[in-house]
């Protein structure tokens, strides 16, 4: 695979490099809320947090981290000092990692949305057939029902669910 300019890895797609979607800096914005969220838990002004506070920033975000993956995300980020503290570096990488897992998130549901025009809860060979028109693909229908039977394989009931769909998207690194 191809790097782009910036470092990022592209996708092939018959021939042509595709720019991976992966977002991998904070906007000044971003920076400067996860920096206030910090500074907002640091309420001693010591420079760090106590690793517990790091559940409440992700909650923030929408994420209720389980226990054990709290203690792992924790080592594996202070296994440094194993202080049980993080600071404002060690709690920007959790954040920014978390941060971009649920802005593609979000592109999977808008992505899976397109493809059934809204209107249904799976993709069918008709909603891929008019995905790939519009996009000026020409595919035989043996792709199209292989495309289906790939994707289907958590009920095998000949459609796409949004869950399968997301399951793909993800295999595939497409978000």
């Amino acid at each position: 695979m191809a790097n782009d300019a910036e470092g990022g890895k592209k996708k092939q797609t018959a021939g042509k490099p595709i720019p991976s979607r992966m977002q991998t800096d904070l906007t000044e914005e971003q920076e400067a809320d996860l920096k206030e969220a910090f500074n907002l838990l640091d309420s001693e002004g010591y420079g760090t947090i106590d690793a517990r506070d790091l559940k409440v920033a992700l909650r923030a975000l929408g994420y209720e981290p389980q226990k054990d993956k709290m203690k792992k995300i924790i080592s594996e980020i202070d296994k440094d000092s194993m202080s049980g503290t993080l600071l404002y570096d060690e709690f920007k990488r959790i954040m920014t990692e978390k941060l971009f897992d649920y802005e593609n998130e979000e592109e999977i549901r808008i992505a899976f949305t397109l493809f059934t025009e809204g209107k249904a809860k799976h993709i069918t060979v008709e909603d891929l057939k008019r995905v790939a028109q519009e996009l000026g693909e020409t595919l035989t229908e043996e792709v199209f029902q292989e495309m289906i039977r790939e994707a289907d394989v958590l009920d095998h009931d000949g459609v796409i669910s949004e869950e399968e769909f997301h399951r793909v998207m993800k295999r595939e690194n497409a978000y």
